[in-house]
Formats: structure tokens, sequence, C-alpha cells
């Protein structure tokens, strides 16, 4: 999509970008009528938004946590919030492509959307493992 506004530096959080441009794509989507007729906009839309929200949400929060310092279980607890959050949008695409109402959900949009959620499901779930593996090294140099 590559609607991610802020400038470009080393230090950016690449997985907070592409949360972030899933949650435009979200907006974008849930706002045109013809991918979600206006009688589904509030409960459809309202979840869909819900979603990428939570998405953002506990990526950034997960994010500000330090590893080291602060409680990793909390840390590892966002970040598995946020893989559950896209599994449901995973399953809401999927259904709204199998859907006869809503028309303007086809299969070019649905792959497209789904693409942006998997790229944001796969970097978290790296990032969980990582963070998973380097917790439990903090863990056993403390116990030194």
């Amino acid at each position: 999509m590559g609607k991610n506004y802020a400038p470009k530096n080393q230090d950016d959080f690449i997985l907070g970008g592409k949360a972030a441009d899933l949650w435009l794509r979200t907006a974008d989507m849930c706002a045109n009528k013809k991918v979600i007729p206006v009688k589904y906009r509030y409960t459809t839309g309202t979840g869909m938004m819900q979603s990428a929200e939570a998405i953002c949400g506990a990526i950034e929060e997960a994010n500000l946590i330090d590893l080291e310092r602060d409680d990793p279980r909390k840390r590892l607890a966002l970040q598995r919030a946020a893989l559950r959050e896209c599994r449901k949008m995973e399953r809401r695409i999927q259904r709204m492509l199998e859907s006869k109402q809503y028309p303007g959900v086809n299969a070019h949009r649905a792959a497209t959307w789904s693409k942006d959620v998997l790229t944001v499901r796969y970097m978290c779930a790296g990032w969980y493992k990582k963070d998973q593996e380097r917790a439990a090294n903090v863990r056993k140099d403390t116990r030194r």
C-alpha cells in the first residue's frame, strides 16, 4: 500500500509502519460503500476498524516495553494479542469474500487486504519468537 507518511530512517519500527499501513487500508475499505455497503458499515466496518486499532495498539504498546527492564510477559502477551487479532481479521475478510452481502469484496481486494494482514502477522510472529528467546536468555542471566 505504501501510505506510510512518516519519513523513513534506520530507526523506524518497520512492523509499526506495516501495522499503520494495514490500518489505512482497512479505513479505506470500510469507508468505501462499494466494499462495505452502508447497511453493514456500522457492524462490519466498526468491527474491522476495531481489529485494526487493536493490532496497532498492541504492537505499539509492546514496542514500548523494554524486554530486559520491564515485564517481558506483558510484552509477549501484547504480541500474542496482536497475532490473535490478525487471525480474526483474516477470517472476517474471508467471510466477506464468501458472502453475497459484500459484492465489492472481490478476490483481488480480499487478496490485497489479506496480504497486508499476513505481512503484519508474520512480522509479529517473528518478533514474538525472537522476544521469547531473548526473554528466556534474560531469565537465565538473572539466575546466575
